[in-house]
């Protein structure tokens, strides 16, 4: 609960900041990895548990570290090292971005895992963030979670 707490009143704070800097629409790719690996210049292993006191983010082939703004870092931490592409209001000073829409690369197709403050579930069910559930790490619509629950899905 507490590091819930803690995520949410930093994606506060970096809006507040955001929205004073004014950012331009833009479009990033790269891998998602964590801000530890970021700032020594590498993705972080495919291996790296982004779940743990890790700030999960994209980092492009030139070596730059964006932060998401509105995007839990476990929604992303479920993609670790994977291709991805982010849509959004780029601050290019501040290395953030408020996103609008991210892609992840699975195999040989892009699939679009948020948009507009919703997730898309990996059965393709649209549920606003608020109303999402994450469970083992994984983040469902509120329908997928219950049955998830109940073992009907796996």
């Amino acid at each position: 609960m507490v590091h819930k707490s803690f995520s949410l009143f930093i994606l506060v704070v970096a809006m507040a900041v955001m929205a004073v800097a004014g950012g331009k629409d833009g479009k990033i790719s790269g891998v998602i990895s964590g801000a530890h690996c970021g700032v020594m210049g590498m993705a972080c292993a495919p291996t790296h548990d982004l779940r743990r006191a890790e700030l999960p983010g994209v980092y492009t082939k030139d070596n730059k570290f964006y932060v998401l703004t509105n995007v839990p870092q476990s929604f992303l931490a479920q993609w670790p090292v994977k291709d991805v592409t982010v849509e959004g209001a780029v601050y290019e000073k501040d290395r953030a971005i408020d996103t609008k829409k991210v892609s992840v690369k699975e195999g040989d197709k892009w699939r679009v895992v948020f948009e507009d403050g919703s997730i898309i579930d990996d059965m393709g069910h649209k549920e606003k963030l608020a109303t999402a559930v994450e469970m083992d790490g994984k983040w469902y619509c509120a329908n997928c979670a219950t049955m998830h629950k109940q073992g009907e899905m796996k």
